[in-house]
């Protein structure tokens, strides 16, 4: 079960792109002799800077300051976005080390034409 507010699910599908992105990447960079883990780091890492670019801007809009006329009291809005409860922004973390991990897994891989 995914648990968010806002536009804190765009984080999940960001990911799904980058990883869709770097499996399709990575054996067409190696064909051409592109060092294999490159493609890999450089969608994720493109991915994270998306991510967090996205969050920061969300989360930055101002906050509504609304005055119950009845009580005289302040209630503020804010719009949050976030997946488990974690801002957008920092989500770009975890893109970032499933980046390294698919990097190392891409490192290890074997591809038909390069040596072990």
């Amino acid at each position: 079960m995914i648990i968010w507010s806002g536009w804190g699910v765009l984080s999940v599908l960001i990911a799904g792109v980058a990883l869709v992105l770097s499996v399709l990447l990575d054996p067409a960079l190696a064909r051409i002799g592109v060092p294999t883990p490159t493609g890999v780091v450089a969608v994720w890492l493109a991915a994270a800077s998306l991510n967090w670019v996205v969050g920061t801007r969300l989360n930055a809009r101002p906050d509504r300051e609304l005055v119950d006329p009845r009580t005289g009291q302040t209630v503020v809005l804010r719009s949050r976005h976030t997946l488990f409860w974690i801002p957008m922004q920092y989500l770009s973390v975890l893109l970032l080390l499933l980046g390294a991990l698919a990097a190392v897994g891409a490192f290890f891989a074997k591809v038909p034409g390069r040596p072990l």
